[in-house]
């Protein structure tokens, strides 16, 4: 907008002289100016965009992070907004494999226990998380999370009476009998049980990602700690997940990206607990490590980019191995 002012001078003689000043305030529309910022949420070029300022538009990027931005960016290059934070919930139910059991009876010390046998061990948990992440470079997003884990892992967990009163070493042949004796002496003792766990999950990762002409790859790593509550144990978990896929531009309804992939888990996580065998004269107190079955499973999944600030995501991997897991995301980019 501006305003105009004028000035006239006008002499006896007829000799006239004006003069004009106009006050004028511009300002950038960045709506329509190409800052190298990204419709989707991964690097890319080439990406085919109904919004796209065309070829001459300037480039400008105008953000401390990711390094090097600019340099890509004059290569042609978009970019996704460099920091955000998001809200993320993961259902896995899975095989378990059981080690190192360590057997406590009626109170007594807690001492390993080689000779058992395990059956129908699974777990199943829940995670909700809270993510932040910053693209530090432009192939690579690092991030740190925070979150809570609830699950429960039922096992059934066979011990062999007399192989566990020798290694007890109690004898059922003096007088008068150990109280032990006639409890597991020629039994087989079933333990079904059931080990709840709750605790506070903390984790750090990084997502290698590119695109071109619409199609894109990624490769997300994290390391997870678990802290158990009410538990001296703790859990790790490390994730690989390779995605590759193609976006879709729907118009005014943001950019859609399906894609396929694997996800590779190790689950290493220490329970402990009490269970008591049928009659209940047996009380054991028990601690045990366990890992999950299968490590790689297939999946497949979306990302919806409803703007370049608000993008949403679920997969489903199911498809191999025994491991079932659903996993969704919301998040925000600034």
């Amino acid at each position: 907008f501006g305003e105009g002012y004028s000035v006239h001078v006008i002499s006896e003689t007829g000799a006239a002289l004006a003069a004009t000043a106009r006050l004028i305030n511009t300002s950038i529309n960045h709506d329509l100016t190409d800052t190298g910022v990204s419709e989707v949420s991964v690097p890319n070029r080439g990406f085919v965009s109904v919004d796209s300022q065309g070829e001459q538009a300037p480039r400008i990027w105008d953000h401390k992070l990711p390094f090097l931005a600019q340099q890509v960016v004059d290569k042609g290059y978009d970019l996704p907004l460099p920091y955000g934070v998001g809200l993320t919930f993961a259902s896995v139910d899975q095989d378990q494999l059981l080690t190192n059991l360590q057997v406590g009876i009626n109170g007594s010390e807690i001492v390993p226990f080689p000779f058992v046998a395990f059956e129908n061990a699974r777990s199943d948990s829940e995670t909700w998380s809270v993510k932040a992440d910053a693209w530090l470079f432009p192939f690579m997003n690092v991030y740190a999370m925070i979150g809570t884990v609830e699950g429960s892992s039922p096992l059934d967990v066979l011990l062999d009476g007399d192989l566990l009163l020798d290694f007890l070493d109690i004898s059922c042949t003096g007088f008068p009998p150990n109280p032990l004796c006639p409890l597991l002496e020629g039994e087989t003792i079933l333990l079904p049980v059931t080990a709840n766990f709750e605790g506070t999950t903390y984790g750090i990762g990084a997502t290698l990602a590119g695109g071109w002409n619409n199609w894109f790859v990624t490769l997300p790593f994290n390391f997870t700690y678990a802290d158990m509550e009410s538990s001296n144990t703790d859990g790790a978990t490390f994730t690989a997940t390779p995605r590759f896929g193609r976006t879709f531009n729907l118009g005014r309804r943001g950019n859609l990206a399906l894609f396929v992939g694997g996800n590779y888990l190790d689950v290493d996580l220490t329970i402990d607990g009490t269970a008591e065998a049928p009659g209940g004269q047996l009380f054991f107190d028990f601690i045990i490590d366990q890992e999950n079955k299968d490590k790689w499973n297939a999946l497949v999944g979306f990302n919806w980019d409803i703007n370049k600030r608000l993008s949403w995501s679920a997969e489903y991997d199911g498809f191999t191995g025994s491991r079932d897991a659903f996993i969704s995301s919301i998040v925000w980019r600034y």
